[in-house]
């Protein structure tokens, strides 16, 4: 976006942009934009380009002024002392207060290292109420459990950390005990409430270098409740069932289209056999499967999920890998015989009843297209 006035992407108007700042530094012009009242996900900084905004409907142009190398440079100098030899290697995260915001970034450069940019995720300075997430409140009893693996999926960007933040936040304010999280990097700062809060970060320069690692040292920390932050790769898979076999309750994230997928990518990455499936099996408590969709008037998200709660039946197709058969038990009339059981197709068909999604949206967000064409002709 060099030539960022040939662009096509729309610019926020004066009154949408609430007076940004064009002559501010870069650091009061992102801290501007986060406290403002405009919807987004994430800020994108290009070199030579406006700031951008990643909205629900996409993405918007703050202004017309262009971000110069030398703002970039200042702002990477405040989030991180030694960016210039970072970026040499390759992109890096950074998680930072500033002020009354906390944020993420990832900072980089692109074209043959001639030009910089940045992709700035924001957080919560404290955690969502569980309440306040749209969650149903079989999904918000996985707070309850005190033993067990409960795994968080869906692809990037659905609001999987913000979940799991609310969980650990409820876990804290209605029990006492010792909960870990091993994230990449710590996002939400979870206050010290009735638990002990340890929360640890990934990376070379952080607190552990893998998540393997760290779940490898939190079983001699005595955990009540550990985090780990995304299943990655077999060890931490392989980690993560012997912790939760292990007596503390666990909470996982996992890159997943929908519940069936998580649960084979899971099995595939513990080896596939039939003790892994057993042991997966008995552990798993449940499976919340989640997407965000944006409205249709474009301001806000909505939240879709689907549900996978433990039962005699849900543990015996594990266990002899008939996944492919855990679908029928989430949808219609089965449903309501496994309690805390539902479909995404569920969830999305009440948003479009209500009238605050669109067709489209919902169609690409659904895990079960063809129960969708069902579900719209009904």
């Amino acid at each position: 976006m060099e030539a960022h006035l040939s662009s096509q992407i729309r610019t926020l108007s004066y009154i949408e942009n609430e007076d940004h700042p064009v002559f501010g530094t870069l650091v009061e012009q992102i801290l501007h934009l986060l406290n403002s009242r405009l919807s987004f996900s994430d800020i994108l900084i290009h070199q030579n380009s406006p700031i951008m905004l990643r909205q629900p409907k996409g993405l918007v142009a703050v202004s017309d002024s262009p971000i110069t190398k030398e703002e970039l440079e200042e702002f990477f100098e405040v989030i991180e002392p030694n960016w210039f030899e970072r970026i040499q290697d390759r992109a890096f995260d950074r998680s930072i207060d500033l002020n009354t915001a906390r944020i993420r970034a990832n900072c980089f450069t692109f074209q043959g290292k001639k030009r910089l940019g940045c992709v700035i995720r924001r957080f919560p300075k404290e955690p969502v109420a569980l309440s306040q997430l749209g969650l149903r409140q079989c999904e918000q009893d996985f707070a309850k459990l005190t033993s067990g693996l409960v795994l968080i999926i869906g692809d990037t960007c659905q609001g999987k950390s913000t979940t799991i933040a609310s969980m650990v936040d409820q876990i804290n304010q209605t029990r006492s005990g010792h909960i870990i999280t091993i994230e990449d990097p710590v996002e939400t700062l979870i206050p010290q409430r009735k638990c002990i809060i340890t929360q640890r970060e990934v990376g070379f320069d952080g607190d552990v270098e893998s998540y393997y690692l760290g779940a490898l040292d939190a079983l001699r920390e005595r955990p009540d409740v550990i985090v780990i932050g995304e299943i990655r790769d077999a060890q931490t898979a392989q980690e993560a069932l012997a912790l939760a076999e292990s007596g503390p309750l666990v909470l996982a994230s996992l890159h997943a289209r929908s519940t069936e997928l998580g649960l084979q990518k899971m099995l595939r990455l513990l080896g596939n056999g039939e003790p892994q499936a057993q042991a997966l099996a008995q552990a798993l408590r449940g499976v919340l499967c989640q997407a965000l969709l944006p409205s249709l008037a474009g301001d806000r998200y909505y939240l879709a999920t689907e549900c996978l709660t433990s039962n005699p039946e849900v543990v015996k197709m594990i266990e002899s890998n008939g996944i492919a058969g855990i679908r029928a038990l989430m949808d219609g009339e089965a449903a309501k015989a496994n309690p805390g059981c539902f479909s995404m197709n569920a969830a999305l068909n009440l948003l479009l009843h209500e009238k605050k999604i669109s067709v489209d949206d919902a169609r690409n967000a659904t895990t079960d297209r063809i129960g969708f064409m069902d579900v719209k002709r009904k």
